[in-house]
Formats: C-alpha cells, structure tokens, sequence
C-alpha cells in the first residue's frame, strides 16, 4: 500500500483524540518504509541501523550470532563498531559487545519487558508496529536508565537493560521501548504533516530538561511522558502492576503530571503550526481514569 495522502495523519489529531491508535501507527510504518525505499532502496531484508546511516549501498541483513528477535518481534541488532563507531561517539552511546548480551541474559529481559508492554494491548500494538530493532546500551549506574533514537533511523531504538532481573527492572525497560518507539512515532508523523513551522528558532521551557529548549523537542517530550503516563494508568487500572512495581509506576504518574502541569500553556507556544497547536493542545486535555480499564483503550 503506497500512502500519498496526509489525510490519515489529520484525522488522528481530530477529537476524541487517542495516542495509541494503531491504524495510525500501522499507517506511519508503511510511510516509514516507502521513504526508506526511496531514500536509501531499504526493504526489511535490508532493513539495519549501519544501512540506515550509511553512506555505501545498503547489504542485505545477514544472520549473526546476536541477530535474533524476541518474541519474533523485535530485532536484537548486533552492534556494528565498523560502521557506526562515530555515530556511537557522536551520541554518546555505548552498545553492549555480543558476548555481554548473552552473559547478561538481554534477550531474555527483554521478552520479560515486551510482556509488561503486551499488558496495554494499544501501547503495544504501537511498538509491534514501528520498533523493528532495537541496540542494548551499557547502564552508566544500575539506577540509571538511557534511550535514545535518531530521525535517519526510522524502526530501531537505543535502551539499556537493568542489571536485575526483577519486575521493577522489566517495567523500566518497558518504559524504555516505549518511550523510543513514541519519538519514532511521532518523528513518522512529522514527516507527514508540519507541525513545528519550519526554520523556526523558537524555544519553550523544558521541564523534562530543565532548559529552554526548542518547541519540537517539548512537543516530543509533552507527546511521550503523555504516552507512558498512560500506559501506567491502564497497567495499574488492570492490575498487570504487581508489587513494588505499582509503587515505581505510582510514582512515575505523580511526577509526570507535575511536569506536564509546567507546561500547561504549551499549545500556544510560539513556532507551532496549526497541526501543532491541535496536538499539543490534545495531549494536555487527554484524560485517562484509572479506575476504569476501558477508558485507555484508543483503538486497538
């Protein structure tokens, strides 16, 4: 299916606005790859991070030691220090070597990770969609989380894996995938339709930076902290949060409605366009009840 129209793109920002949508989400992936295919002559079997970023033809995607997927979903890419090493400088990133993923049980983590996210049946239809590979970060401390993602690399995602083995540590590395896949998201979406009035210089302050900081960077961030805070409101709501994990994701949902709350008067930031201003103003009126399971759900 060849997408030529930004109508569906419109008619996700029209109310009753639901951020996981997966219509949507299935949508952008096929824009995703169309301008792979037109950009780089990308298809899935060619489909990796080192082809994406790449300045030579893309090769086709052999099978490695460490080329497995999780839950025949999710790519485990092996990192490529060839081609990438200065793209891992130049964003600080430090991908764990094959030997570590096996040694510190990463693929079995993050199947441990997917199930949580498999709990919100629309959060994960959202990364079933747009996460096609995903590259293992090495932890700076064991309590503190990274992730990351680029523009030229549509479907892959950066995150580290927690030391433990715990629910905790699988509803952080949730959080994670989630959070990367929601930038791709609406990085997909940006492509489609304008919603930062191009060449614009305008800031806003951050609250997830504490900075000003561009107004494409705060919708990004108002667009993804939106996202897990419902995630862990539905999560919650169905009981799928046990134990010290409800805790975790109870203080994740206080802290991230005191920092949407900073940003209240977003929507008419300067240097939106109109699509923007529609978005922004979505996500600081979207309500989610948690004691009602139903009310999370968007389509699924």
């Amino acid at each position: 299916m060849t997408v030529s129209s930004p109508a569906f793109a419109h008619a996700y920002l029209q109310a009753p606005f639901s951020i996981f949508d997966k219509a949507t989400a299935t949508t952008l992936a096929q824009v995703g790859w169309q301008q792979l295919a037109a950009g780089r002559q990308i298809d899935a079997a060619h489909y990796s991070i080192a082809n994406c970023l790449g300045t030579e033809p893309a090769r086709p995607r052999l099978p490695t030691q460490s080329a497995l997927t999780v839950n025949d979903t999710l790519l485990l890419e092996e990192p490529d220090f060839d081609r990438l090493q200065a793209f891992y400088d130049e964003h600080g990133l430090e991908p764990l070597p094959v030997a570590e993923l096996f040694t510190g049980q990463v693929p079995a983590k993050l199947r441990r990770a997917l199930a949580v996210l498999a709990e919100v049946a629309p959060a994960h239809a959202c990364v079933l969609a747009l996460a096609q590979s995903v590259q293992v970060l090495r932890q700076p401390d064991p309590e503190i989380d990274v992730s990351y993602s680029h523009p030229a690399v549509p479907f892959s995602i950066f995150v580290t894996v927690c030391e433990e083995d715990s629910e905790l540590a699988a509803l952080r590395v949730a959080e994670a995938v989630l959070h990367e896949t929601m930038h791709l998201h609406l990085t997909l979406l940006e492509s489609v339709v304008d919603l930062v009035q191009p060449g614009s210089l305008a800031v806003y302050y951050s609250p997830w930076r504490e900075e000003d900081r561009p107004v494409r960077g705060v919708l990004h961030g108002l667009f993804v902290f939106r996202a897990v805070q419902v995630f862990y409101q539905a999560l919650i709501a169905q009981a799928g949060c046990p134990g010290e994990a409800t805790n975790f994701a109870s203080e994740r949902l206080l802290s991230i409605a005191q920092e949407v709350q900073l940003v209240a008067d977003f929507a008419r930031a300067d240097g939106l366009t109109a699509a923007g201003r529609q978005l922004a103003a979505n996500l600081l009126e979207y309500r989610v009840e948690a004691s009602n399971p139903r009310s999370y759900a968007g389509n699924q």
